[in-house]
């Protein structure tokens, strides 16, 4: 089977089996070992195709397998006890449905899976018989007047993005508890991740409430003239945080210069408008203009299903920021990394930021004509911003100037090398994505990922941290150091302004939210 017709989330699983720790790629070299065979039936009784993934449950081990011709596979792992997860191809034994995967015994998620235990020099024998792929069909509701909504979309993992009139039927799942991703094409309402079941053989129907979207609306216009503005793209952050979104609400004005921005939750938020294709800057909206602190920003209050029109955003023309950047450690250029006016580096096709090139030069010339707070991003200095600081706060603006150039050209601080071990439970190293936090403010100051249960980060100091961690493949957690489940109980850690620091982290198996 070529990768190219594999589907993504069974290629994902056969990269994850492939990026074990190399004490688990040779374990059944070094420990003992048993031989787990696994018979697959189609819900008629015949031999089933498809592949499999055996994942051993202290994340110790996992295997990628296929189904053989009599729906059989054989594997000798090491001894421990193992999750099955089976994605059959009822048509193509190359093309497995990822829609239709399920644990066994049938059983839709990893949680629920039945553990198998497999003994040093003994045969496990798992049979498993494919669930009937079964519909459900979904109707939504208004969940403040109860009014159906007339328009509904729905998908679920590998089964996805219908819309029609009233209901719709999503045809083949497997049943028992499913997530399915609920919508409506007009942002009218909110998206939600609704946990439904379906039935056996049978076309259960799922009631889903959609709690009504707010709005913003407002037009954009030439600050000097007042003539209208098109192609100003606008989004929103939560109000005093300056945390624009990797994925959210995103409309841009049209020939008038009218903008509706939709699908906004209710609560307090900043604009952040960025044109495209004109000669205009970005700009945090405030009261009066643009400026480029997102605490100056004008607040937005929005509740649920309301509309709120905003004082016309007035555009400046745009100035660029050039500069080079270099380590203070070397004098040397910094080649990998990114200059940004946000942790993000937000849409698909608007950017917060701009990339380093191999000299470590950088060239941003669509920011607006104010003070600008940047963000230096690189894999092997301390996250910082403009003037050496952890914190946005604390960040020495930079000037830019309407049709004008600035110059700014940083030397980077190392910072502070944080190190240490990841393991689970059972004391296993375990790969996982950390997240260092202020613990003041919760602002992220730095960030690792690890492939080997051990980590490397790079952090200013003097400063209190906690560390968020996230870990997963077949099922994802998260939590917080030191055994915690919410940032409100973690620990602090201060790091010091130079040196090192070790942080060893136990991870505890918490849901993701």
């Amino acid at each position: 089977m070529s990768v190219a017709r594999r589907s993504l989330a069974t290629f994902t699983a056969a990269v994850l089996a492939a990026a074990l720790p190399a004490t688990a790629a040779s374990a059944t070299q070094e420990q003992d070992v048993g031989l787990l065979r696994l018979t697959v039936t189609q819900p008629d009784g015949t031999a089933a195709r498809g592949s499999v993934n055996l994942v051993a449950t202290d994340d110790s081990h996992s295997d990628f397998l296929q189904l053989d011709e009599s729906g059989q596979l054989s594997a000798d792992v090491p001894a421990n006890d193992y999750k099955i997860l089976i994605t059959p191809a009822y048509d193509d034994p190359d093309l497995p449905d990822d829609g239709l995967r399920q644990w066994v015994p049938g059983k839709t998620s990893y949680a629920r899976a039945e553990a198998f235990r497999v003994t040093a020099g003994a045969t496990t024998d798992v049979t498993e018989r494919l669930l009937p792929p079964s519909p459900i069909t979904v109707r939504a509701r208004d969940a403040i007047t109860g009014a159906p909504i007339t328009r509904v979309c729905a998908y679920a993992a590998g089964r996805g993005g219908n819309c029609d009139d009233t209901e719709l039927t999503i045809p083949r799942l497997v049943p028992g508890p499913q997530t399915i991703r609920v919508y409506t094409e007009d942002g009218n309402h909110l998206a939600t991740d609704a946990e439904v079941t379906v039935v056996e053989g049978d076309s259960a129907t799922a009631l889903v409430d959609l709690t009504p979207a707010a709005h913003v609306e407002t037009t954009v216009v030439d600050a000097a003239t007042g003539a209208p503005v098109a192609g100003a793209c606008a989004t929103v952050a939560p109000a005093g945080t300056g945390e624009l979104p990797s994925v959210g609400p995103l409309a841009c004005s049209d020939a008038t210069g009218r903008l509706r921005l939709d699908s906004v939750e209710a609560g307090s938020w900043n604009l952040f408008v960025r044109p495209t294709g004109s000669p205009y800057g970005a700009q945090w909206v405030g009261a009066t203009g643009g400026t480029g602190d997102p605490a100056k920003a004008r607040t937005v209050t929005l509740a649920a299903g309301r509309t709120v029109t905003v004082p016309p955003v007035r555009l400046d023309r745009a100035g660029t920021i050039t500069g080079t950047m270099t380590s203070a450690a070397t004098g040397a250029p910094v080649t990998s990394g990114e200059v940004s006016v946000a942790h993000s580096s937000g849409l698909s096709y608007l950017s917060w930021g701009a990339y380093l090139d191999g000299q470590g030069s950088y060239r941003i010339d669509w920011l607006g004509p104010y003070r600008w707070p940047l963000l230096f991003t690189t894999s092997d200095h301390a996250l910082q911003w403009s003037g050496g600081v952890p914190a946005r706060g604390q960040a020495k603006p930079v000037t830019v100037r309407a049709g004008g150039s600035t110059t700014y050209s940083p030397a980077l601080k190392r910072g502070t090398l944080v190190t240490g071990g990841l393991t689970n439970q059972a004391g296993r190293p375990v790969s996982a994505t950390l997240t260092f936090h202020n613990a003041a403010t919760g602002e992220v100051v730095g960030s690792a990922w690890d492939y080997d249960g051990r980590y490397e980060a790079r952090v200013l100091g003097r400063q209190t941290v906690t560390v968020e961690w996230q870990w997963g493949g077949f099922a994802d957690y998260a939590g917080w150091y030191d055994g915690v489940a919410d940032a409100s109980a973690a620990k602090r850690v201060t790091v010091p302004s130079s040196g090192s620091l070790t942080v060893d982290i136990g991870l505890r198996p918490f849901p993701a939210t």
